[in-house]
């Protein structure tokens, strides 16, 4: 019997472990959103452009001139950013006067290394080309209605990297001239990432489901052992009452927390199997009448402290919903809403609920 209690032990004990380290199987090519705050970056560069184009009665950019250009930008997810970029160009028009602009782009970049070959937040070398539109103003004002180019990260450490910087702007009715002036230039400079940098890779939750069932599965096998010694233990045992042998062994099981994980701002039992193994606790729960403890958490690397303690309560309430709907009594179920935590690394295994027995 001490082996049996040993065992279950070590079970409970491990079960807790894992659900505090990142070993939990996840997505290559999915992560959660990011926070606001996350993954901004500020970049600087210099270098040139000159004329390949002009289609129109006038040709105003006749040389090679010098391009000074700012950045300030956010990505949204590993492959998908935005771009607001200033450029301080100067122009020669036709009488070879010398103009000053200062432009100004918004673009959308497309990170195809992350979006391709996985996210990979150290990775040295990313291939990022992107799209946008601008507007001039200054000695020369004019629409640009596109301008596309290919942006080049090499990483330097974790806050900084090298940009390489190629594009072509088209530019339209400058000066009142209307035809159309087309432009290539280069930069290059460095670009500083600021706020929390990376994503939280999603969790594989039919693997955690898995995981889950397996553990449930090892204490079942625990606690069936437990039951058929007790069975010899009330023949030798009369005279000590049944409930008080079987009551102590389920409660011991009942002992090893249950977790239940959630998407991104989800209120939502993220996988079926979730609720299979839901289900097994709650027979063990109604059949020998134990108390169960419902405990909701969010993410506090998203989301404000009032809104997360709204969704880790709803959280618990969705899991107490489904074991009510397996017979567990509602006045048998105690529910606490932590809010938003910070427990546990990766930050997506934060959305997520336990369960215990009291």
């Amino acid at each position: 019997m001490k082996k049996i209690l040993m065992a279950m032990v070590v079970a409970v004990v491990s079960m807790g472990a894992m659900a505090q380290t990142e070993d939990y199987p996840v997505k290559k090519h999915s992560v959660m959103t990011n926070g606001f705050w996350e993954n901004w970056f500020i970049s600087a560069g210099a270098g040139a452009q000159v004329k390949v184009a002009a289609l129109g009665e006038t040709a105003m950019f006749e040389t090679l001139t010098p391009d000074f250009t700012v950045s300030l930008g956010k990505w949204f997810t590993p492959g998908l950013g935005l771009r607001l970029q200033t450029h301080f160009p100067t122009f020669k028009d036709n009488a070879d006067v010398k103009n000053s602009v200062f432009a100004l782009y918004g673009q959308t970049m497309f990170n195809l290394t992350n979006m391709f070959c996985g996210y990979k937040q150290d990775r040295l070398y990313n291939a990022i080309p992107y799209i946008g539109f601008g507007r001039l103003w200054g000695d020369v004002l004019g629409w640009t209605p596109w301008t596309v180019g290919y942006l080049s990260t090499f990483r330097l450490s974790n806050s900084w990297t090298i940009d390489l910087d190629l594009f072509l702007k088209q530019y339209n009715a400058i000066h009142n001239y209307q035809g159309r002036n087309w432009q290539a230039g280069a930069t290059v400079g460095f670009a500083w990432h600021i706020g929390g940098r990376g994503f939280d890779a999603s969790p594989d939750m039919a693997a955690v489901a898995a995981m889950h069932s397996a553990q449930l599965a090892g204490l079942n096998d625990a606690l069936s052992a437990e039951q058929a010694e007790n069975t010899n233990l009330k023949e030798q045992l009369a005279k000590k009452p049944k409930e008080v042998i079987v009551e102590k062994v389920v409660k011991e099981v009942l002992a090893a927390p249950q977790s239940v994980f959630f998407s991104f701002n989800s209120a939502k039992i993220a996988s079926k199997k979730e609720i299979l193994n839901l289900e097994s606790l709650a027979n063990m729960a109604k059949n020998n009448g134990a108390k169960l403890k419902i405990t909701g958490y969010a993410d506090s690397a998203t989301g404000v402290p009032a809104y997360n303690q709204q969704l880790s309560e709803r959280r618990a309430q969705a899991v107490a919903k489904e074991l009510v709907k397996m017979g567990v009594p509602e006045e048998n179920i105690v529910i606490e809403a932590k809010g938003g935590v910070d427990d546990i690394k990766p930050a997506s295994y934060n959305r997520r609920v336990i369960i215990e027995a009291l």
